[in-house]
């Protein structure tokens, strides 16, 4: 399969963008997808207890973080919060669903966002502001329609059901991360696929605790 690939549409500021985190998953294969409950939104001292869990896994050597966008006061304060503590890890935001969350992203100063599912026009608006959106896909012909409006980080999402006709191989400049409810024990064997990364949600973070086996993982990489 011939895939064309062009990258005059892009700002040097918006490669840039893309470089980084292609970096940053090269040297920390997995982002961590962390979903606060009610009450750490809702509750100051359960919130800073949840901001010490953040900064020991940190601590451990966590790289990249990712936390799902809410339309609402407390979910931007949060995220302030964790932007101003934790300057030098990726933060991102995911479930991604219109401009506004795209904004509320680029105004607290995330790195990132993902979408669950690919939407040709946020991610062009996104693209238009300079940020990184990275969709979230299954399909060919969705990869193919993502790649001709110069997409170069996609997410299979869900992993599991992504259509067999849509081979890795043939998308070598595609930088592919895995997600849907998968867990730092599969990491290596979604590497060994393809993917650069993978996605751990709620195998990662159950609301209240991160789970042991990252922080094993994280000291012995």
């Amino acid at each position: 399969m011939q895939t064309i690939y062009n990258d005059d549409y892009l700002t040097s500021k918006y490669i840039e963008k893309i470089n980084i985190f292609q970096k940053n998953i090269v040297d920390h294969p997995f982002i961590l997808l962390a979903r606060p409950t009610n009450k750490i939104y809702e509750n100051n001292c359960i919130q800073n207890e949840f901001i010490q869990k953040v900064e020991n896994i940190i601590g451990a050597g966590l790289k990249i973080l990712e936390l799902p966008w809410h339309d609402s006061d407390n979910w931007l304060n949060l995220m302030q919060r964790l932007r101003l503590k934790f300057p030098n890890i990726q933060i991102g935001s995911s479930t991604i669903k219109n401009k506004k969350s795209i904004d509320d992203s680029l105004h607290i100063g995330l790195n990132f966002s993902m979408m669950r599912f690919w939407d040709k026009e946020l991610f062009n608006y996104s693209k238009e502001k300079n940020y990184l959106l990275i969709p979230g896909l299954r399909q060919l012909n969705h990869l193919n329609e993502a790649i001709s409006d110069n997409c170069k980080i996609i997410k299979i999402f869900p992993v599991k059901e992504k259509e067999p006709i849509l081979d890795l191989n043939d998308f070598k400049k595609i930088t592919f991360i895995g997600a849907g409810d998968l867990s730092i024990k599969e990491l290596e064997d979604y590497k060994s696929l393809g993917y650069k990364a993978i996605i751990i949600g709620q195998k990662g973070f159950d609301g209240d605790n991160f789970d042991p086996q990252i922080f094993q993982y994280l000291k012995r990489n």
